[in-house]
Parts: C-alpha cells; sequence; structure tokens
C-alpha cells in the first residue's frame, strides 16, 4: 500500500483545522473562568434623608384671653431612607475577601442603568463577574457606593459564599464537626472560621467582624457564648421517635435542660443509667446436712432465762456447770439457690471487673469544631 503526500491544500486545510479548534479550546477556558467568578449580588440602594421643620409659637393666655407667656418656635429634625433615583448615576462595587485581614479584590463601576434597579423601593439586583472572584473558602464582602455623593459612604453592604466543592465552606453556619488535628492544627483553623467548642465568649474571637458574631449567636439561639463540647458526645434530636424517653423532660437532674424551647436542638442532658437487675444461680451443694451443737445451762446461773433447758439433778455433782449437745439439722437433699441483685444504680461498687467511674462505650477523643462564618 502506498502513501500520497500531503498536497499543499491539505496542509492549509489543516492549519484552519487546528487553529479552530485552539480558538475554540480557549474560548471555552475563558468562558469557564468566567463563569467560575460570579457573584449575584441583591439588596436595596438607599439614601438617609434628613429633614429640620419649625414648629409654630405657641401663646397662653388666661382666662381673660390676655397672653401670659409664649412657648417659642421649635426645629424639628426627622430622619428617613429613600431610594436613589434612576439619572445614570455611577454605582461602585467593591469585592473584599474576608481573610484575616480583609483583603480587596476587585472595583466594579457601572452605570445604574446597566443593571436591574427599581426606584421606587430602591431594589437591585447584578452579577459581579470577574477573573479575580474565585471559589474559595472566604465568604466575601460587597459593598457599594455611588457618584452621587461622590462615592463618599457606602450605600450597601453585604456578605456572599462562594465554596468550593468539598470545602469547609460548604457547611453551614453552626455546623460541628470532629477533628483530629493536633492543637497547632485546629489553633490556626480560626482564621477560616472554625472554632474549638470550648464556650468561649463570642465576642472574643477576633477573626470575626461584628456581623459575623452577630450572624453566629443568631444561628446559636441568642447565645453569647461557642458550645462547651469538651468531653461531651453528641446525640440526635429524638424528634418523636420515641428513643429519647427524655426527650421533653425538664427535670433538671433526670431530663433535658436549656436550648430551643420548641425542638430542644442545643438543651443538655446529665449521665443516667438505666434501671436493670441481675439474676442468677449457685452451685449444686449436693445432699448436706449442718452441724450444730445445743447449750444448756446450770440451774445455779440467774442470769440465764429460767425457762431455757437445764440439766442434771438434785444430787448430781453437775448440777451447776454449763453443758453443750452436738446436733446436726436434717438432710435437705440435692437442690440449689437462686438470687437477683438490686438496681446497681443503689448499690456499691462495680459489677464487673470493667467497672469504673463512668458509663461509656469505646470511643476516641476528637475536637468538637464548629464553623463561624
Amino acid at each position: 500500500m502506498s502513501y500520497l503526500p500531503f498536497s499543499t491544500n491539505h496542509r492549509i486545510i489543516m492549519k484552519h483545522i487546528i487553529l479552530t479548534l485552539t480558538l475554540a479550546l480557549l474560548i471555552g477556558m475563558s468562558n469557564l473562568s468566567i463563569n467560575a467568578g460570579t457573584i449575584s449580588a441583591t439588596g436595596t440602594l438607599s439614601k438617609e434623608v434628613t429633614s429640620t421643620t419649625n414648629t409654630a409659637a405657641i401663646q397662653v393666655r388666661d382666662c381673660n384671653g390676655n397672653v401670659i407667656s409664649t412657648i417659642p418656635s421649635e426645629a424639628v429634625t426627622t430622619t428617613k431612607y429613600e431610594p436613589y433615583a434612576k439619572n445614570g448615576q455611577t454605582v461602585r462595587f467593591e469585592v473584599s475577601r474576608l481573610e484575616n485581614p480583609e483583603v480587596a479584590i476587585v472595583t466594579i463601576d457601572t452605570n445604574i442603568n446597566n443593571f436591574s434597579y427599581n426606584a421606587a423601593d430602591g431594589a437591585f439586583s447584578i452579577n459581579l463577574t470577574r477573573n479575580a472572584i474565585i471559589e474559595s473558602r472566604y465568604n466575601y464582602k460587597v459593598k457599594a457606593r455611588i457618584s452621587e455623593n461622590s462615592f463618599a459612604s457606602v450605600i450597601f453592604e453585604r456578605e456572599y459564599a462562594l465554596a468550593p466543592a468539598g470545602s469547609g465552606s460548604a457547611f453551614p453556619i453552626g455546623s460541628v464537626i470532629a477533628y483530629l488535628g493536633n492543637s497547632g492544627n485546629v489553633a490556626g483553623m480560626e482564621t477560616n472560621g472554625w472554632f474549638k467548642c470550648d464556650g468561649r465568649l463570642i465576642d472574643n474571637l477576633s477573626a470575626l467582624s461584628a456581623d459575623e458574631k452577630t450572624a453566629l449567636k443568631n444561628v446559636l439561639g441568642n447565645s453569647s457564648n461557642l458550645p462547651d463540647l469538651r468531653s461531651m458526645f453528641l446525640r440526635g434530636l429524638d424528634e418523636g421517635r420515641g428513643f429519647d424517653e427524655d426527650a421533653t423532660n425538664t427535670n433538671a437532674l433526670t431530663g433535658r435542660t436549656g436550648g430551643e424551647s420548641t425542638t430542644g436542638v442545643r438543651s443538655s442532658q446529665a449521665e443516667s443509667m438505666r434501671k436493670h437487675t441481675h439474676s442468677g444461680t449457685t452451685n449444686d451443694g449436693g445432699n448436706h446436712q449442718h452441724a450444730f451443737n445445743d447449750i444448756f445451762y446450770s440451774e445455779s446461773d440467774s442470769s440465764r432465762d429460767p425457762q431455757q433447758n437445764q440439766v442434771g439433778s438434785g444430787d448430781s455433782d453437775n448440777d451447776n456447770e454449763d453443758r453443750t449437745k452436738g446436733n446436726t439439722t436434717d438432710f435437705a437433699g440435692v437442690h440449689s439457690h437462686t438470687f437477683t441483685t438490686g438496681d446497681p444504680g443503689n448499690s456499691v461498687g462495680g459489677v464487673t471487673s470493667f467497672a469504673g467511674n463512668e458509663n461509656r462505650p469505646d470511643n476516641v477523643a476528637v475536637y468538637w469544631i464548629i464553623r463561624g462564618r
């Protein structure tokens, strides 16, 4: 079989094909990058409007209609928020990433007529797209300013998340997970928004902004502290399943305390051992008797009960001596005995060689950490 060499036309056609495929690949990669860097921001653009009015002076008169005093006019200042008009202003959107410290990412200036904006109530929506906005374990903060006031003040501010698949940010705020890393590792995770559940004041968490602290408190039922889960197991809410018999018991000693009143989430419960007994059987003792001594007392022993048995006679030399007489019980036959112990909760000591100071399954110690932002 012979092969024909490529002609000049063939080579030109192949170059065009390769060039076309290359351009298509580059365009596809470019679109992929742009699509991955979009924050869909929504909110309202409004301004603070202050106005001052003067009240009228008031004359105070007596019963005869004579003016005896005058209450002077008073300036009254009121403040309200109004949406911006749609007059072709430039709106500046500033995007920063909430690392510690905060990192400015991009500034986007756009005409107010170029995105969805309702001048009647100030509601807007816009897709902020830049390659610098990428999926991150950090949240993003978007601020808006307007040319109407020379970009002097922030008229809108909100946080957004663009979490990469499988990252910690994929967990909602308030999520608690087990962490097996060393103490140095878990301490370093605070800059990423994860904190040990050790009961600290949320206001003392320097890695969180004021808004993030407020958000975390709201998630935790307005608690001022992180949950303290040191040495604790976590238990799923019963929610009517019936396995947690004390789910609705609010007795501080036997039931649950604290938490959300409607669901019981975050409520705590003291340790307990379920009531129970133990049964068993003794070894077979065989057919046997038990020996014992009968004791007889002397006639002269005035300390003895006179109704007790006595031995001897008036002419006996041994009338005044105590006597004993050997005896045995009847045969009981081959038998064993059964027994039942009391509730271990009411007894002292353990029931096996594994008894200790607490009830527990096999376990491994971990850090419980909570996502704060």
